[in-house]
């Protein structure tokens, strides 16, 4: 890397030259003044020259800011575009002002890792956004300082999470998902960097819409169902630019590259992570009969019978609402939720209890508990281990609910797995009627993706895999499981008695 004080004074002046064309050319001053560092290639610190795909993703970054529209870029891995998009952000920094910025990623440490750099010590920095930026600046310190702002000191001017512009008062500043990220501030453009996988995303997205007109999302396609893929799909019918930058767009990606990453990568991470599928196929699957279900226009029907499936896990609770309906014998859902880390209490008021005051709910949260409120009476089934103690409450679930009158009926005797598969399936190949709904849109993702563990094509094992993953889909897939097994017709008159309780299903 030339330092300034090497170059000819001929070199020196085609810079000067060049510094004044990068005032109003981004692409000019992204392909002459930055460098880009990648630890899997000698020399590691490369010239940041764009290649044409991103040179038009400039382009359409640059518009998109200053128009203020959203705008959505789905890539495959490693194409540069984190590189390039706070390139773009760092050049209005520079040169234009009330350019202020907020960047963001799922956790701290993607947003920020550079206070935990030691003296002495080697760490990849650079991983993080501000790590980034921060190599933008000491690649020009070195070598075209006169390109930063007057005044600029790093120390002072490159803190934790914040950039600041002495000349003209620009600042990017950063933040790690929450419920209110963003909020509080105005800025001419928000990042969410890699966004299908962010937690609080459907909230994070919410506030964001206060606080910019310009939102930049940037993702591969994500595991779990989530905001980023409702947004790329149209789902919930907002407006965004949608960019998609394919493997092939890249000249380093060769056909050697392409059949190297198929060896070493699952076919559902290939798929996702390479080809962009947010569709991808799944083996093991634990219920292929999901697809005769149909999705559509099945609302609550006050004049049917109403069950409420519980799943209580140490990690998370999940609900559904279901009716028969008594027209045609299929069971239809009506309304789905699950949420984690919360105390049983919490859950109260998406039984007809009065909101506490004590705990916070989203919008999104506040809608369902309006919408539920009209349903009548319902017959609960859930996990059989419903005595067990809560680890934030230290009451079992079972009193807890119990004092609202709420009582889960559950059979113990076929609640093991395979007694609730079998019945699962059974239900599931007569056909559900699925209520649509984002809640029911959820829960048809974790029943689509709930698999089976895959086994090495190296294992000696000979006992069969008889249990599915626990993961994100576990919840809402058992309690479907136990609304199943439980499930039994009631009387359309009259009420409904058991060794617990009188229930009145009106």
């Amino acid at each position: 890397m030339p330092q300034w004080k090497d170059l000819t004074s001929e070199r020196q002046t085609k810079y000067l030259g060049l510094m004044e064309q990068a005032k109003t050319d981004p692409v000019v001053f992204i392909d002459r003044f930055l460098y880009t560092f990648d630890p899997k290639r000698e020399p590691y610190h490369l010239p940041f020259v764009l290649f044409d795909y991103q040179e038009e993703l400039v382009g359409e970054l640059v518009t998109c800011i200053r128009q203020g529209d959203d705008i959505f870029v789905e890539k495959c891995r490693e194409m540069g575009v984190t590189y390039v998009t706070l390139a773009v952000l760092f050049w209005f920094w520079r040169y234009v002002p009330g350019s202020n910025f907020l960047i963001g990623s799922r956790k701290e440490q993607y947003v920020d890792n550079t206070s935990r750099v030691l003296v002495g010590e080697l760490m990849n920095k650079e991983e993080s956004l501000f790590g980034k930026l921060g190599y933008f600046i000491d690649r020009i310190e070195m070598t075209f300082p006169f390109i930063l702002p007057a005044g600029f000191v790093k120390r002072k001017n490159l803190t934790y999470m914040s950039l600041i512009n002495p000349e003209n008062g620009n600042v990017i500043s950063g933040e790690s998902s929450n419920p209110n990220f963003s909020r509080g501030g105005r800025h001419k453009a928000v990042l969410l960097d890699e966004f299908a996988f962010w937690d609080n995303d459907a909230s994070a997205w919410g506030a964001t819409a206060d606080t910019t007109n310009c939102r930049i999302v940037l993702t591969t396609p994500g595991i779990r169902p989530c905001k980023a893929k409702r947004l790329r799909f149209g789902k919930d019918g907002e407006e965004i630019k949608l960019i998609t930058l394919p493997y092939n767009l890249d000249p380093r990606k060769t056909p050697e590259w392409l059949e190297k990453e198929r060896k070493r990568r699952s076919a559902e991470d290939y798929a996702r992570e390479i080809m962009i599928n947010w569709e991808t196929s799944i083996t093991g699957r634990v219920y292929e009969e999901i697809t005769l279900s149909e999705v559509g226009l099945f609302p609550y029907n006050p004049n049917w019978p109403l069950y409420t499936a519980w799943d209580f896990g140490l990690d998370g609770v999940a609900l559904q609402w279901w009716q028969k309906n008594l027209t045609n014998g299929k069971k239809r859902l009506i309304e789905a939720y699950t949420n984690s880390d919360r105390p049983i209490e919490w859950f109260f008021p998406f039984v007809g209890q009065d909101i506490d005051s004590k705990y916070e709910y989203s919008t999104e949260d506040l809608a369902l508990i309006n919408a539920v409120k009209v349903f009548k009476k319902s017959i609960h089934y859930g996990d059989p281990d419903v005595s067990k103690r809560s680890l934030l409450t230290n009451t079992s679930t079972r009193q807890a609910l119990e004092a609202i009158k709420v009582y889960v009926q559950t059979n113990p005797e076929s609640n093991d797995f395979i007694s609730r598969r079998e019945k699962t399936k059974v239900m599931l190949q007569d056909g559900l009627e699925i209520n649509q709904t984002p809640g029911t849109e959820y829960w048809l993702e974790c029943i689509k993706n709930a698999r089976y563990p895959q086994r090495l094509e190296t294992s000696q094992a000979t006992t069969p895999v008889t249990l599915p993953i626990h993961d994100w889909t576990s919840h809402h897939r058992t309690s479907t499981e136990y609304f199943a097994v439980n499930f039994k017709d009631i009387p359309t008159t009259g009420i409904v008695v058991n060794e617990e309780v009188e229930v009145d299903p009106y």
